[in-house]
């Protein structure tokens, strides 16, 4: 349910705030542009400006980038950029989410998403008119407007998550002894990975050193090389080719797991989960380097994201069955969303502490692993407060 109210008072600051924006673009660039123009932009930042291009691709018109990763890469560059950035933010929020959300509300003030089956390679649901996957949470704006998502009456919304899912079936599916142990400890993995990769010890790990160690553990996931890791962390190419070389003798079954993943599809033509999902990998073994490097970090990545979203439909089957069982569906207790590894529900408020028990304890059994599967749960009466 939104709060159509809350909506357009958000929809009235943003385009507050927008026209200001543009002005003081404007005023810094000596005359107005269109910046939703990517061409435009590049000829205003890269030639009117004369901005350092260092490391900017050039899109298949020629023109210099001007896509989010480029104009984070040069934001240090000129005091315009940080500009840009804030202004796409905002545009985004007021014309993907603002305005469809009270256009696509229905007479009760619900709005109902659409769920795709295959609408990603890995096996997870996505969403679409609207798109409730991508509500922006961690910025201001993505607050304000989560503050709209609100419960009926004598209802709450409630969020469970799977905590750390992805690395726990890494270290499940690598047996890994490392990372198992300190999973089924309950451990801060990223705390263990900072103490192994600088060989310290776990009391003396810092705020900064947990962050690069956070950053290297879900780039493992994703097959991240030492130039994207040098990107995301800010360390030199040397430094993180050093950091990776370090993290794989630490964690040895990793590195085994991941070569041995890579061979296995080079032979099929495809990588499979542990549930036997399949993902064809077309360029496993192109002669073109690029695609082939990209096939390979699709082989790494889809074994663990692909389990990740079986468990999670898997849950959603269970918690529905629950559900049928207790008498609760649809007049106490209603799925709204699958985001990611969180499920969010609208329950009873007669029935929250019942109800949250039993689904968490369904969650965290959905699926045998090596380590245990832990689910976050929080609740409130809008989705900001969650």
């Amino acid at each position: 349910r939104v709060d159509l109210s809350i909506l357009e008072k958000v929809g009235k600051e943003l385009s507050k705030e927008i026209a200001a924006l543009e002005k003081t673009i404007y005023r810094e660039v000596g005359r107005p542009l269109n910046l939703n123009s990517p061409k435009q932009l590049s000829e205003v930042l890269y030639e009117k400006l004369k901005i350092d291009p260092a490391g900017v691709p050039r899109t298949k018109t020629g023109l210099r980038s001007t896509d989010a990763e480029s104009l984070s890469l040069i934001q240090s560059r000129h005091s315009i950029v940080p500009l840009i950035l804030n202004y796409r933010e905002l545009f985004k929020i007021k014309s993907t989410y603002v305005e469809p959300l009270r256009a696509l509300a229905d007479k009760n003030s619900r709005v109902h998403t659409t769920f795709l089956q295959t609408g990603t390679a890995t096996g997870r649901l996505s969403s679409q008119n609207p798109n409730l996957q991508n509500i922006p949470i961690m910025s201001e704006w993505g607050k304000k407007l989560r503050r709209a998502f609100i419960a009926e009456k004598n209802y709450s919304l409630v969020s469970f998550d799977y905590s750390q899912i992805e690395l726990r079936i890494l270290a499940s599916v690598a047996g890994d002894p490392k990372m198992i142990e300190a999973f089924n400890q309950d451990l801060d993995i990223h705390v263990l990975t900072a103490a192994n990769v600088y060989n310290v010890d776990i009391q003396k790990v810092t705020p900064e050193m947990r962050r690069l160690a956070k950053t290297l553990n879900f780039g493992v996931i994703y097959g991240m090389g030492p130039e994207a890791f040098a990107r995301s962390s800010g360390l030199s190419r040397e430094e993180a080719q050093t950091f990776i070389a370090e993290y794989f003798r630490d964690f040895r079954e990793i590195k085994r797991w991941q070569e041995k993943i890579i061979g296995q599809a080079r032979q099929t033509g495809y990588v499979e989960n542990l549930n036997g999902r399949r993902r064809l990998l077309e360029n496993i073994n192109s002669s073109n380097r690029r695609l082939a490097a990209g096939a390979e970090r699709m082989a790494i990545n889809m074994p663990i994201q692909g389990l990740a979203a079986d468990i999670i439909k898997i849950a959603m089957i269970r918690v529905a069955e629950l559900f049928q069982k207790e008498k609760w569906r649809l007049s106490k207790a209603r799925m709204l969303l699958s985001i990611h590894d969180e499920l969010l529900f609208e329950i009873a408020d007669d029935i929250l502490k019942k109800a949250m028990s039993l689904i968490q304890k369904e969650m965290e059994s959905t699926f045998p692993l090596k380590v245990f599967l832990k689910v976050e749960s929080t609740y409130g009466k809008n989705w900001a407060e969650l």
